[in-house]
């Protein structure tokens, strides 16, 4: 604690104590007739600074704040300060009354506890989006026999656990969509082209579904499956959507594109509930044409 005299100029340090010194580093010689500014440093917030002076200018009862403060060797702790004027028999001030309290383990364990919600709203929020997903692959994979729906399952969960390691790799700063598009469609006749695109981590997963479904139907029922057939990705970007323009080019295809079971319900159903997007999905005599269109900002999964 600190005892400070107002009616001196620059309302100085009259009487300090020995926790205070230990606190602070200081001796009674470097405290005693200074202002308790000299606590203060770079990164001392001017709005406790500011809610300070506001509280001895207007007379409160007591001022309490929590800031930044430094020591004699510059390093830092959180003070508790309280301050309370002194009156004499006429109501006048003659002294504050200072406490400082060391507060930085309480607040940094206010600040751990406040990323911990804050990691585990956003992990819930990551697991809810997996989970809508997965969802929405097991009510819509359709196999007349257990081995190929497993086998379509596990395919399906794959490409969702593929791109959890892209996200993962970048701290779930967001992925590539070059990096993206090569992980889930590397061919020599998938061609990939566009700017480049970061995408936002609530598009990746989704996305690297929809590319898989793409991907698999053009090697099942579209371009991939005849000889000559390759496929080509281009994108493009502004500040709201991603345009995704997907093509299938091949001589000789006769085989049906569109047919229940390939997995473009799935693709349809993840642009529009997960991602708020929007899609056209044309057959061709040569293969598939797939055109999306989806917003970059976050949108909930229905």
């Amino acid at each position: 604690m600190v005892v400070s005299d107002p009616t001196q100029s620059d309302d100085p340090i009259v009487l300090a104590n020995q926790a205070f010194f230990d606190l602070t580093g200081y001796t009674a010689d470097e405290v005693i007739g200074r202002n308790c500014r000299f606590l203060q440093g770079p990164d001392t917030a001017p709005s406790a600074i500011e809610a300070i002076r506001k509280g001895l200018e207007t007379g409160q009862h007591f001022v309490e704040v929590e800031l930044l403060n430094y020591r004699k060797d510059g390093s830092s702790f959180w003070n508790q300060l309280l301050i309370s004027p002194v009156h004499d028999e006429h109501g006048s001030i003659i002294y504050y009354f200072a406490s400082q309290k060391d507060v930085s383990s309480i607040k940094l364990a206010r600040e751990l506890a406040a990323t911990e919600k804050t990691l585990l709203k956003e992990l819930d929020h990551r697991s809810m989006n997996a989970l809508a997903l997965v969802e929405s692959i097991l009510k819509l994979t359709k196999a007349d026999r257990v081995e190929d729906y497993s086998s379509a399952v596990q395919g399906r969960v794959a490409a969702i656990a593929s791109a959890h390691r892209l996200l993962s790799e970048g701290n779930w700063a967001g992925v590539e969509l070059s990096d993206l598009a090569q992980r889930e469609l590397g061919s020599v006749n998938i061609e990939v082209s566009g700017p480049a695109i970061r995408l936002p981590p609530h598009v990746v997963q989704p996305l690297a579904l929809i590319m898989h479904e793409l991907r698999t139907n053009a090697q099942m029922h579209g371009a991939l499956s005849e000889p000559d057939g390759h496929v080509s990705l281009h994108w493009r970007a502004d500040e709201m959507f991603i345009w995704l323009s997907w093509e299938e080019e091949a001589e000789r295809n006769t085989k049906p594109v569109l047919r229940p079971g390939l997995g473009l319900r799935i693709v349809n159903k993840v642009v529009q509930a997960q991602l708020a997007g929007q899609l056209d999905l044309a057959p061709r005599e040569v293969g598939l044409k797939a055109d999306f269109k989806i917003p970059l900002d976050p949108r909930p999964a229905k």
